[in-house]
């Protein structure tokens, strides 16, 4: 069995911890030694975000779920990292926490850092999910985005949007602000086309954020991709039917190994 670091070194589990070296807070949760699934949110969220779906999963996963940087428990860096950067970063956290094979699930910008990881590690992520992936290239504006997400926002549980402004101003509207260039200036598609592993695009019927047509693109210039939609969800699907999409990540993560490696 491969030696794991500490519960010093790497924190408890079930509760955010900051990493020391990649300065990410890391909530873990599930079997230690079960298939791993990182879930990476979107701007301005945390692994709040996630809970719903991480609690759905760790009944047979092992989830780890990082606050990306400025956001959420994770400290603010001196100036807002490249989409690249977040991602090799993340790898670099999974890299210290021994994961050697992992289902990778992102939501809206969180999409573009899996998309990333899935290039930068390709043996390391063999399924990516994306769910309401960012920037549809109908709206590729901030005031664009900035509608949608209001026409969106109606659409979604209270909770949901309760959440979710705890979060953004937890972060603040400057690094907000900040965050939104990497964002934009990241090409989706590009990373997308790119990826040679599977490709599963996941949005709500409902998604003001993700259209189904950008969905649908994603899903047919990817290698091994596809799409689904969540009945009855808008841009939080995640959030909305946790069992769901937890079924359709363990779906997609047949014949990817446990911790130690793939299968």
């Amino acid at each position: 069995m491969t030696a794991r670091p500490s519960e010093r070194s790497m924190g408890g589990r079930g509760r955010a911890v900051l990493d020391p070296v990649t300065r990410l807070a890391v909530r873990e949760l599930g079997d230690p030694m079960a298939e791993a699934v990182v879930l990476v949110h979107g701007i301005g969220a945390s692994e709040r975000y996630f809970r719903p779906l991480a609690a759905e999963l760790a009944t047979t996963r092992r989830v780890i779920v990082p606050d990306l940087p400025g956001f959420g428990r994770s400290p603010r860096p001196d100036s807002a990292p490249s989409v690249e950067q977040i991602a090799g970063t993340v790898l670099q956290m999974l890299k210290r926490r021994q994961v050697n094979a992992a289902t990778l699930v992102g939501h809206s910008m969180g999409t573009q850092v899996v998309a990333a990881m899935m290039n930068q590690a390709p043996h390391l992520a063999p399924v990516g999910v994306l769910i309401g992936p960012v920037v549809d290239p109908a709206a590729a504006s901030a005031a664009g985005q900035a509608w949608r997400l209001a026409r969106d926002a109606f659409h979604e549980p209270a909770r949901v949007n309760a959440s979710v402004i705890v979060d953004y101003l937890r972060a603040g509207p400057r690094w907000y602000s900040a965050m939104l260039r990497p964002m934009f200036a990241f090409d989706t598609l590009a990373a997308v086309t790119q990826v040679r592993g599977r490709v599963l695009v996941v949005r709500g019927q409902y998604d003001r954020v993700c259209s189904r047509a950008w969905a649908q693109e994603l899903a047919n210039a990817a290698a091994h991709g596809e799409m689904r939609e969540v009945p009855g969800a808008a841009h939080a699907a995640t959030a909305v039917d946790p069992a769901i999409v937890g079924q359709w990540i363990r779906d997609g993560a047949a014949g990817v190994g446990p911790t130690g490696g793939a299968a």
